[in-house]
């Protein structure tokens, strides 16, 4: 059976409703006016209940079974919602729905996935009957990119994050510094904050570095693709690249991307400003909020942390991450999506839903959630009124950069975990922990080439 798009949809119906019209008006009666039945009452609209699945608590955040039915679903009678949420073994479980053609009516989507789901077929094209061309140009460059695939929209925002440095400004003021604002600054300034257990700076003969009190920095080093997130800007704000997106040529283990992850690794091993894997300890409070580390890289969610959540017992402030002395700030976005199951059987409900998943009351609501962006430049100024911290992060938007976007992602950031880690944290050198993961990218941008 053909399926319609919703624009084939709505101009069949609008062919179709003026042809029976004329063929209304044209034919003779068949019955006298006193042999007419009374008549029938117009049959209420059929519902289908469109179904959303995250594995974000979007029920506790924003309430969003309420929200729905207060500001969508009046009007819209031929339409109920549900929302599900699937918090653990997102991923295994997704697959397994999408594999056996159980997926719901929309679901939530990482944005370095969305080229994959895409490009199987998984995600509904989003055409300017659902998304105006004036809404799409309402969002900031990197968060659009992040929702398209190819030129054409797949996804719209559930949350986009760009990247910033938290300071703990009381213990900054102790050590008479200020925030870093070049690569040598912060190796300076890291110095000064950074000290053993009998008060001693890594500058000095006598500090140890296996008792040491306070650090001055770190970035996110967990495993996962958080790693990479955060990684990333120290190789763009140097000019590297993982690859070039028009030639497909890896660039990865070229010089720039070198002198990146060398700065990095020597801020753990050289300058002793940053703890080795594992070494910082802080409880479940966690380094920052534990004052054990001084300046540590996040996202726009954590403001929500920082000032309602569970607000610190210190002076804090966001700035920009340190960049080299020739280079810019730049930060890297990413965030979650929701797109539309493009096999739903109720896209007809669906799609209109997704536009009002970009309108000003959706994307204001939401924003809400963890202080986090929505991605489009208007409301995320109505929110830096009455959020001030947010302005570092408004800023990253503007030069922020979208993670690679390749259907093989998955393999590309396994390549770069593995890398960075190595060269980071281990006794690799970068180059060769770069170099060793240029083929296996190289492979992966093959493998995308052929599908």
């Amino acid at each position: 059976m053909k399926r319609f798009s919703r624009r084939e949809f709505l101009s069949f119906t609008t062919a179709t409703g003026a042809t029976l019209l004329a063929a209304c008006v044209a034919a003779p009666p068949t019955t006298s006016p006193q042999a007419e039945k009374p008549a029938k009452q117009p049959a209420a609209p059929q519902k289908a209940t469109i179904e959303l699945w995250t594995p974000h608590p979007l029920e506790d955040n924003i309430k969003i079974t309420s929200f729905v039915k207060d500001n969508y679903l009046s009007s819209h009678p031929d339409t109920d919602f549900k929302f599900t949420r699937v918090p653990s073994e997102w991923e295994q479980k997704f697959r397994t729905a999408a594999a056996g053609g159980t997926l719901p009516d929309m679901f939530a989507v990482d944005g370095i996935n969305l080229p994959t789901f895409a490009s199987r077929g998984l995600c509904a094209e989003l055409d300017e009957l659902v998304v105006p061309k004036k809404v799409l140009e309402d969002f900031y460059p990197p968060a659009l990119a992040e929702m398209q695939w190819r030129g054409k929209t797949y996804a719209t925002t559930i949350e986009t994050n760009s990247q910033a440095l938290r300071i703990n400004v009381d213990k900054m003021n102790q050590a008479g510094a200020q925030p870093p604002k070049t690569w040598d600054d912060l190796i300076a300034v890291g110095q000064k904050l950074t000290t053993d257990q009998k008060g001693k700076h890594p500058n000095e003969a006598e500090f140890d570095w296996n008792a040491v009190k306070q650090w001055a920095f770190e970035t996110w080093c967990c495993l996962g693709e958080g790693s990479t997130w955060m990684i990333l800007p120290w190789i763009w704000m140097n000019g590297g690249e993982v690859y070039d997106p028009g030639t497909k040529k890896v660039t990865i283990a070229d010089p720039p991307a070198v002198k990146g992850i060398q700065f990095l690794k020597d801020l753990v091993h050289k300058y002793k400003i940053w703890p080795r894997a594992g070494v910082a300890q802080a409880g479940p409070e966690g380094t920052f909020y534990g004052q054990v580390v001084i300046m540590s890289a996040t996202g726009a969610f954590d403001l929500a942390n920082l000032t309602v959540t569970r607000p610190p017992q210190f002076k804090w402030d966001i700035a920009q991450f340190p960049r080299p002395a020739d280079g810019r700030f730049i930060s890297g976005v990413g965030g979650w999506l929701i797109s539309a199951n493009a096999k739903s059987p109720n896209l007809k409900q669906v799609l209109p839903f997704m536009t009002f998943t970009t309108s000003d009351t959706w994307q204001l609501h939401t924003s809400k959630y963890g202080y986090a962006l929505t991605g489009r430049r208007s409301i995320a100024e109505q929110r830096l009124k009455e959020v001030p911290q947010l302005a570092v992060f408004l800023e990253a938007m503007k030069t922020g950069r979208a993670r690679p976007r390749s259907t093989q992602y998955p393999l590309i950031t396994e390549a770069l975990q593995q890398a960075f880690d190595e060269a980071i944290f281990g006794d690799r050198s970068p180059e060769k922990a770069l170099a060793d993961a240029a083929p296996k990218i190289a492979d992966a941008l093959a493998k995308e080439e052929a599908e």
